[in-house]
């Protein structure tokens, strides 16, 4: 394998070209810092949001479950006004 050597011209290009390389590296930084800054501003929102979500529907969530239970004890006192109609005819026919 020989030894190559370069000359000052092209060494003062790589150096030049190198120089450019880290310069669009400090931008991509930079822009990559500003995009995670962003996402977490867009994160706290969003967590915001679904805890603001929550809140307005808890109201409704117990009164839609108070909802349900009273119409379970509504079906329970049917069926057992029937169940009890049934066997009070039964009883009063024999």
């Amino acid at each position: 394998m020989s030894d190559e050597f370069v000359n000052r011209q092209e060494f003062e290009s790589l150096k030049e070209e190198v120089r450019e390389l880290k310069e669009e590296v400090n931008e991509y930084k930079q822009l990559l810092h500003q995009i995670d800054k962003k996402i977490d501003v867009i994160t706290e929102r969003i967590s915001k949001a679904d805890e603001m979500d929550e809140i307005k529907l808890r109201p409704f969530d117990d009164r839609i479950k108070k909802l349900e239970e009273n119409q379970s004890w509504l079906w329970k006192l049917c069926a057992s006004i029937i169940i009890t109609g049934i066997i009070g005819a039964i009883i009063k026919f024999t």
